[in-house]
């Protein structure tokens, strides 16, 4: 296995972290205050090649593996990490749909506009008193001569109101184990979407209960009858890009402390000249260079099709607690204006808490590591 990237995967980080500079970073104080609207900023994101990563050029798509698209969404997040988040969630979505699943042909001609972000998706799986445990779910459909009809509600999904499809899961009527994956449009009568929740960070993409209440979704909007298991399948694939996520807005905290430092003067000479702050930075900037290769390397084994849940767990617990720690510490070496309401460093801390919630919690990335070592001495 490759331990350098070739010219081609150096390229495409670098050209999305200029682009992120550029065109993400400006707006991303306005974005995280909701002033701009998340679907014109998926108009520039299509614009300039950033939608459907992972999907094939047949389907209007790029064609890129998973370390070429960790490294896009590396590059991204230095401009706004709440935006490359966005943009991993919607073509995670779509990538799952237009590649793994036996869809109809209604289905299918829904594809093209989701792969170039024209239709934005959401993933509806967790509920009120399940998150990471997808097994305890509680909504439902039943299937009856119409289609199928869903009852329940779920909780916190990201991008919930600007999404004009949503990838459902729910039980199979009364059973505790098997589930259904189902496409529903944002319009379906018995489908409403709550108000957003205002969160500490991160409220550039939306977050919003959804209710079903005797929702009837056609037969062909069947996506999987083996809703569990894509579930967990499309856990590992946001492993893999958040951490990429968490590096990005790490390093670039790295950056913005390093140039803040450098024209701060106190004692007569700038911070960053005294041993003590640039040790703390050296340090950090070591942990995230391994943090970047373990993201490169849980990609790379993906593109292999080695099985990546475990090394995936790791990948999502190292990455976002460093970039925790590293944004938290930044923070503090900008003194009061890193706590200022509005300042750059600040959206960066909150978003890296977000982080260490979403798409599994770092406490259950420990139960999921544990588990395996345990497996070793005591197999199931």
């Amino acid at each position: 296995m490759a331990i350098q990237l070739t010219p081609k995967e150096q390229g495409l980080f670098e050209e999305a972290k200029a682009f992120a500079l550029k065109n993400l970073a400006p707006i991303s104080a306005d974005f995280e205050n909701g002033n701009k609207l998340p679907k014109k900023v998926f108009e520039l994101l299509s614009h300039h090649g950033y939608c459907g990563l992972l999907i094939s050029q047949e389907l209007g798509g790029q064609g890129l593996n998973f370390l070429e698209s960790a490294l896009i969404y590396e590059g991204l997040a230095h401009g706004c990490g709440t935006i490359a988040f966005m943009l991993q969630l919607h073509n995670n979505i779509t990538y799952e749909i237009a590649t793994y699943y036996a869809t109809s042909e209604a289905v299918n001609t829904l594809v093209p506009d989701m792969v170039t972000g024209k239709k934005l998706t959401a993933f509806a799986l967790t509920e009120e008193s399940s998150g990471s445990d997808a097994a305890s779910i509680q909504s439902y459909a039943e299937q009856k001569e119409d289609g199928y009809h869903i009852h329940g509600k779920k909780s916190w999904i990201a991008n919930a109101l600007d999404a004009d499809y949503f990838n459902v899961i729910v039980k199979k009527e009364s059973s505790n184990r098997d589930m259904l994956m189902l496409l529903v449009e944002k319009d379906t009568a018995g489908f409403t979407i709550g108000e957003n929740k205002p969160r500490m960070g991160g409220n550039g993409l939306s977050c919003c209960d959804l209710t079903f209440h005797d929702c009837l979704v056609p037969k062909d909007r069947l996506l999987s009858e083996n809703g569990f298991k894509e579930a967990l399948r499309a856990i590992d694939v946001a492993r893999i890009f958040v951490p990429a996520i968490a590096i990005g807005i790490a390093s670039r905290a790295i950056d913005m402390t390093v140039t803040y430092l450098g024209k701060r003067i106190a004692f007569n000479k700038p911070i960053i000249s005294n041993q003590g702050v640039k040790w703390a930075l050296a340090q950090l900037s070591a942990e995230v260079e391994a943090g970047r290769w373990l993201v490169y390397h849980t990609a790379s084994l993906m593109d292999s099709g080695d099985t990546v849940a475990i090394k995936a767990a790791m990948n999502k617990l190292f990455a976002v607690d460093l970039a925790m720690k590293v944004t938290t510490q930044c923070l503090q070496l900008f003194g009061a204006n890193g706590y200022h309401k509005h300042s750059a460093i600040g959206r960066y801390m909150t978003f890296a808490k977000l982080l260490q919630i979403i798409d599994g919690t770092s406490e259950i990335q420990k139960i999921v590591i544990g588990r395996a070592l345990e497996r070793k001495v005591r197999p199931s």
